[in-house]
């Protein structure tokens, strides 16, 4: 099996070496179980960005450096060129858990996944865990009304992974257009054509830093508002209780969860 990961950075050297040693440092990729394919995407950086990169001497880190349009136009040439089994994204300063690999492999393996999130998981500064929370399931047809686009239902990015077979229907062209909600997009063209996966494990995280295009909420909602529909009143309903659902349960239906005594990851329709 082949991970696919692309980081676009601009400007990113405080941030950038910690997210590389995450995806390299992966024990499934240490132990050979997968393969990586690993693209970086800088914008024509300023700083030392690309200095750092080249310290990177590696044959699965593939460095590409010139101007773009902004994030999701650097996002969707690395996407162009992706060619594993699982594929995501991880922004400059965001870091993935060592064994996140080894976790998404064991269920992408089971032939019922194609679109997988874990944990919401914030990091501060000093890349301490601040917040951790697991996602209530999330209903497909209700992302096409932009309901996921609120801090207690957003699907964390940097803990969301997918096979080929949905990445190849991805409109790379359209996904350049976006400045700020390009996550969301994609989560759309996921969407329309398989269910979104919870695995109740910790994958990788956000850490919130100074001048991050995460800050411009304002933006981020007017994109989503283009791309999506008014909700209608059963569709609000539904999300509601969803929410109380997940508020108020302290054991989830719908999420993989692993079993001790198989040894195994076990999907749970209900409890």
């Amino acid at each position: 099996m082949k991970f696919s990961i692309v980081t676009p950075c601009y400007n990113a050297a405080p941030y950038l070496a910690e997210t590389l040693d995450s995806v390299l440092n992966q024990t499934a990729v240490r132990s050979g179980r997968v393969q990586l394919e690993y693209w970086v995407m800088d914008g024509g950086s300023t700083d030392h960005t690309l200095e750092l990169l080249k310290s990177y001497d590696y044959p699965n880190v593939h460095i590409h450096s010139a101007k773009d349009q902004g994030m999701y136009d650097a996002l969707a040439q690395g996407f162009s060129q992706t060619t594993g089994d699982v594929i995501a994204y991880l922004n400059a300063g965001d870091f993935y858990y060592p064994q996140a690999f080894a976790v998404v492999a064991d269920i992408i393996q089971t032939g019922q996944v194609d679109w997988l999130t874990g944990y919401r998981v914030i990091y501060n500064q000093h890349s301490q865990v601040i917040h951790m929370d697991l996602p209530y399931p999330y209903r497909r047809e209700l992302f096409a009304y932009g309901l996921y686009n609120q801090a207690w239902c957003r699907v964390q990015q940097e803990s969301t992974f997918w096979t080929q077979k949905v990445h190849q229907k991805l409109d790379l062209q359209r996904l350049k257009s976006w400045q700020y909600a390009g996550d969301y997009f994609l989560w759309l063209q996921f969407a329309n054509q398989t269910e979104l996966q919870v695995v109740s494990s910790y994958l990788g995280g956000f850490k919130r830093h100074p001048g991050q295009l995460s800050e411009r909420r304002d933006r981020y909602n007017q994109e989503v508002a283009q791309m999506t529909q008014p909700a209608p009143l059963g569709a609000k309903l539904q999300h509601t209780w969803d929410w109380c659902q997940w508020r108020w349960q302290k054991k989830y239906p719908r999420v993989w969860r692993f079993d001790p005594k198989i040894d195994q990851w076990r999907w749970y329709e209900s409890i």
